[in-house]
């Protein structure tokens, strides 16, 4: 799973490691299990995706884990600001709602339809009406031909700071969002 994880966040990451490896370490304890959907092939996890009712959390941040891999000072620095983006409570949430986070696919598993079982089976597995998937990048071609293929609708917009914009490529990024029919 945090390998996944490290092969599609890693360019949000960058400023901690270039190194999917470390990253993959520095954030394999962060997963709450209980709330992740995995794709199995031949004994290997080749894609995930965690559903949470917006009021719990699919990730868990521990700054110790973060220091050993990170390092001291980028170690702190994810503990503080990878927590408030993580682990930051919805506001106004709506009821029945499910929150789909972290869908990532193995690459030599892309395009495989890997991820749209996983999101699939979540809908048709789970009690809730409407999903939402949150701040997806604008650039995430793939991603976005998936989850528009899925039904999901562009809902809201977040314009990306210029000057990060410039560093990662992303200019805005996107809610989405899916109701049952």
């Amino acid at each position: 799973m945090a390998e996944i994880f490290a092969e599609g966040f890693t360019q949000w990451l960058s400023y901690f490691s270039k190194d999917k490896n470390i990253i993959a370490n520095a954030f394999a304890h962060m997963f709450i299990l209980e709330q992740f959907y995995v794709a199995i092939a031949s004994g290997e996890i080749v894609g995930v995706a965690a559903c949470t009712d917006g009021r719990t959390f699919s990730v868990r941040l521990n700054t110790k884990e973060l220091r050993k891999h990170l390092g001291f000072f980028k170690g702190s620095i994810a503990g503080i600001f990878l927590k408030k983006e993580f682990e930051a409570p919805y506001k106004n949430f709506p009821p029945n709602t499910g929150s789909i986070e972290f869908v990532g696919t193995a690459p030599k598993f892309r395009g495989q339809g890997v991820a749209s079982q996983i999101i699939q089976h979540i809908i048709e597995n789970t009690p809730y009406i409407d999903y939402v998937i949150d701040e997806v990048a604008d650039t995430n071609i793939p991603a976005m031909r998936l989850y528009e293929k899925l039904g999901f609708e562009e809902y809201k917009r977040k314009p990306m700071p210029e000057k990060i914009a410039k560093k990662n490529g992303i200019n805005n990024l996107l809610s989405l969002k899916y109701v049952k029919k």
